[in-house]
């Protein structure tokens, strides 16, 4: 039997979302397939390639991301760890000011 070491409880999910990298890269799309208040487990093409810094965007249009570290790899999944924001208000990639998202 596994223990859970966790402080937050994860719910599963299948939730297509986007990664950016920099503004001059593209996105790019992977699958959110656990998530938690602090963190969430991605399913990518290829893990390997993915910086240990990044935005993840939850919406189409960017309004709503998580910026993550990468905390372990495994074949096509990776968990991240959501890092803490500043302020209450968070800016997206654009530089426009948005309310941090709620997990």
């Amino acid at each position: 039997m596994t223990i859970e070491k966790r402080k937050n409880i994860r719910r599963a999910m299948r939730y297509g979302a986007w990664i950016g990298i920099g503004e001059e890269s593209p996105l790019s799309g992977c699958m959110v397939s656990d998530i938690s208040e602090t963190g969430a487990r991605l399913v990518l093409e290829n893990p390997k390639e993915l910086p240990e810094m990044f935005n993840l965007l939850l919406s189409g249009r960017g309004g709503i991301y998580r910026r993550c570290r990468v905390v372990w790899r495994r074949d096509n999944q990776v968990g991240v760890q959501f890092q803490k924001a500043g302020a209450s208000a968070q800016k997206e990639p654009s530089g426009k000011e948005v309310e941090p998202a709620s997990a």
